[in-house]
């Protein structure tokens, strides 16, 4: 599954504007990512004002999201242990332990899981699909 694709929170906002160039059957998420990426609109809309109505904008996301192969969030036990060894939250563990058992390449802009992972960045993804 080397040409799939797991992709986090900060790399999915960046997807929008390539959405053409992109095939939705090699992209995956986990069931984390629809929560991280609410957050991120409730943020938007309550602390930022920069989006209107938030539940619209869930809707399109939800949908949006729901386009790709969503994968089961891994074991708790996994990701903790990677995100203890690795100095991490819990949640960029979690996205390294999918890409792990799965073989997936992880996508993500944080610089925290690109420096303790073998992720690569957004820019990189986008060369190795066009």
């Amino acid at each position: 599954m080397r040409d799939s694709y797991l992709l986090d929170s900060s790399a999915i906002y960046l997807l929008l504007g390539y959405l053409e160039a992109m095939h939705a059957e090699k992209i995956h998420i986990l069931r984390l990512t629809f929560y991280e990426v609410g957050n991120i609109i409730w943020k938007e809309h309550y602390l930022f004002k920069r989006i209107k109505d938030a539940e619209k904008t869930s809707k399109l996301f939800h949908k949006f999201l729901s386009s790709f192969r969503i994968l089961e969030d891994p074991p708790m036990d996994e990701a903790m242990k990677i995100a203890v060894s690795r100095g991490l939250s819990f949640y960029d563990a979690c996205y390294i332990a999918a890409s792990e058992k799965h073989g997936l390449t992880l996508v993500s802009n944080d610089a925290k899981i690109l420096k303790h992972s073998s992720a690569i960045s957004f820019n990189d993804f986008r060369e190795r699909v066009r």
